[in-house]
């Protein structure tokens, strides 16, 4: 995982915000999420594909980050919005991360379990190919061909 120094220093803070980036095609929503961004303190932008979960830190206003044309479009929005059961987290302390790799090759980062205050967790993690689509599962259940690091 690249950038995991951004959730260690998250670690205690509560989780302020959360958004999701995601790319329409021909005005037709082709992948809901591309990037998950949240915010403790500071935006921590969460991407996961092609086997390599990275973090990296956003200090600009994030919706700036939108663009595209009538033809392709990334457009950043809520988490709330499309996923509900997201606001539980927010105002809760991050208390712990760990990897998710794969059970075959722990050498390939899928994404990423975070654990918060009150026994929440929520996970991000990108299914293997041929699906290799960012998923968000609102509980502590691990994906069967995934494990933690």
């Amino acid at each position: 995982m690249k950038g995991q120094e951004l959730l260690e220093s998250a670690i205690g803070k509560k989780l302020e915000d959360g958004k999701v980036q995601s790319f329409y095609l021909d005005n037709k929503l082709s992948d809901r999420i591309n990037v998950t961004f949240l915010k403790f303190g500071n935006w921590i932008r969460i991407v996961t594909t092609d086997e390599v979960t990275s973090l990296t830190s956003e200090f600009e206003d994030i919706e700036k980050l939108e663009f595209g044309d009538q033809e392709f479009k990334y457009k950043i929005e809520s988490i709330e919005q499309f996923f509900p059961e997201f606001k539980k987290y927010i105002g809760k302390s991050l208390i712990n991360y760990k990897e998710l790799v794969l059970k075959k090759s722990e050498s390939l980062s899928f994404g990423v379990n975070l654990y918060f205050e009150d026994d929440l967790n929520l996970i991000i993690y990108n299914q293997d190919y041929p699906i290799d689509k960012t998923e968000y599962i609102f509980e502590n259940i691990i994906p069967q061909d995934l494990k933690e690091k």
